[in-house]
Formats: C-alpha cells, structure tokens, sequence
C-alpha cells in the first residue's frame, strides 16, 4: 500500500543530507540571505518537489501577519519599458523571499481601480505602482490604510508618496536640442497619455528646447494620444499628411517611434532621408532597426531595482524611506536615424 506520510521538514533534511535550518532558509526563500550556495538550493527544492512538499505560507502568513507578497501595478504590459520594469522587480523580490503579484491596468483608470482594491484584498504586504497617472483618489485611500506603496516611473506632484522616475524633461529637451541641432527646424512631437507625469515632462522639454533655440512653436505640431504602436502610427500620419510637413519626428515612446517607421514605410519614405526619428526609450532592437534608431534612454534596471529596495526595506524595518523622490538621468544614444539638414531647414 502506498504510504500516506506527509514529509516533513526534518524527513527532507535527513534526505538531503543538510540541517533543518538550512533547508527551512531555501524553502523560505532565505537562501541569499544566509548565502546558501545555488547547488544546496537546487538540491533542496529537488528533493521538495519530488516529495510534494511546500511550506504552508498562507498558515506562516497568519502567524507573522505577513503573505511575503508585493503587488505590483502598470499600465501595458506590452511596453517593453513596463515588461522589462516587471522582470526586475520581480527578480529583485525573489533575492529577498518576496512574490509578486502583477495586475496589467491595460492604461485604464477603471481597471486600475479594481486591481488595486484586489490586491489590498489579497493582503499583499505592499505595492509597487506605475500608476495611469490622471486620478490618485484610489492611490492615496491605499496609503491611508498604512499599506506601504512606492511609485514607479510615473507620480503625482500633490502627494509625498515616495517614487522613483527619470528625468523625463531633460531626456525630451536633449532629443529636441540634438534635432534643432543636426539643422531641424520643424519638429513634430508625438506624446502619449495626456496629463500623464512623463508625458507632461517630456511635452515640456520638447517646447522649451525650441523656445530656447527661437523657434516657434506650433501646437499643431504636438499629436498624439497614447503610448502605443498604433496612435504612434496614426499621429505620425496626420503630421505627414500636414501643408508645412515635419522634417524629423520626436516620438516619446518606443512603441510610438515603431508606428512612425511603419507610417515612413508605407508612405515610401526613408528615414532619416526624407524623416529623421527619435524614439524616447532605448530597447534591445533598436539596434537592429533599418536604419538603426536614435534613443532616449532611460535606466530601466535601476528604477526597478532601486523601487524594489526602497519598498522591500520599508516593509522590513517599518520605516518609510527617508529619501523620498529620485530622479534618474537619461542618456542620449545616437545612432544613424537623424539626418544633418545642410542647410538648416
């Protein structure tokens, strides 16, 4: 008759050959803390998988008041920005013994409404948020219910919840400047969600780039709508199809600059020939773009990382962040899809 035993802890450890406390801190995800080598751990979960055995989280859970789990919130998952944001993060919270829980608000207040309210229902013991960014009712009611929350990428200016961002103004006036520079003189602009914190910074370093370089600006030059293929596209068409047609286009997302190309594409245009582009957001095909694509880029490892830290010490010392706002530099990165006017248009 097969046995009904039910391993224990110690039956693992005697099987494995290793104490109980080494194989209770790999179980509970302590391994790096007590530097536990990556071939005990695997021995470990080996031997636990093969016996059906797991650690009761939801009953240690209870016991701790802590579920050792983070939820973390954005807008597309889609975006390589936001994918990559999300692998890190939750890399990050693997190293210290922490899940993530993760709710695609497809950029949807509604929807970011009702992910929020489920992970707080859930008990996660704190967030991680990349909010829409045009309401903060719904994420200021989690922070009045003493849930620690660290905002990612994108905040709000009205309330001292702790975030981490990029300096979005100065990656936008670089990109314009870098433009105005190579002989530019009619750039369009293509934003993404409206009243969004980075949209609004990058829509403000585009003009005052041109206003310090004397150029007028035209608001007809400003289309847009969302940060995605097809509004990059569909902006992109109308500014073409405009009497005094841009001569380089600034999209302010990556995702946007691959609708611009697409539009290049089937109007017979070439970049930077006929339409020089710059794309705010570097990303792993960029490169390998034809031609290759000129790219803001911002440090998407470090928000992620620096986030996670922030949020994870927070919940492990009690203690709110003292430094509350970071601000991280873009780079400039120049490749070959912006061409020098000569002479300037």
């Amino acid at each position: 008759m097969k046995s009904t035993h039910k391993p224990t802890m110690k039956d693992l450890a005697r099987e494995v050959g290793l104490s109980v406390s080494v194989v209770s801190r790999v179980l509970n995800g302590k391994a790096a803390d007590y530097r536990i080598s990556e071939q005990t751990q695997r021995l470990v979960r080996e031997a636990a998988t093969k016996h059906g055995f797991s650690v009761n989280q939801i009953a240690r859970g209870l016991r701790l008041q802590k579920t050792k789990t983070i939820g973390l919130l954005i807008p597309d998952i889609s975006n390589n920005f936001f994918s990559s944001i999300a692998r890190t993060v939750e890399n990050a919270a693997r190293r210290r013994g922490y899940a993530i829980v993760l709710c695609d608000t497809e950029d949807d207040e509604q929807v970011e409404q009702e992910a929020l309210s489920l992970l707080l229902d859930r008990s996660v013991d704190g967030l991680l948020v990349s909010p829409i960014g045009k309401a903060s009712a719904h994420i200021q009611g989690a922070c009045a219910r003493n849930v620690p929350l660290v905002l990612v990428d994108r905040f709000f200016d009205d309330h001292d919840i702790p975030y981490v961002t990029t300096n979005n103004f100065q990656g936008a006036y670089d990109g314009t400047s870098h433009l105005i520079n190579c002989g530019h003189r009619r750039i369009g602009f293509i934003q993404g969600l409206p009243d969004s914190k980075p949209n609004c910074e990058r829509l403000r370093g585009y003009r005052q780039a041109l206003r310090d370089h004397r150029i007028p600006v035209e608001d007809s030059w400003v289309q847009g709508a969302r940060f995605e293929e097809a509004d990059g596209y569909a902006s992109a068409q109308r500014l073409l199809d405009s009497l005094a047609a841009p001569t380089a286009l600034f999209a302010s997302s990556s995702l946007g600059a691959l609708g611009v190309m697409r539009a290049c594409l089937e109007r017979g245009l070439r970049i930077p020939d006929d339409v020089s582009l710059i794309g705010f957001d570097e990303y792993p095909y960029a490169p390998l773009l034809a031609p290759p694509l000129t790219t803001i880029a911002q440090p998407t490892r470090e928000i992620a990382e620096l986030a996670s830290r922030m949020l994870i010490d927070w919940l492990e010392t009690g203690e709110a962040p003292t430094d509350r706002v970071h601000v991280l530099d873009t780079e400039l990165v120049l490749r070959n899809s912006v061409a020098q006017l000569t002479p300037p248009a």
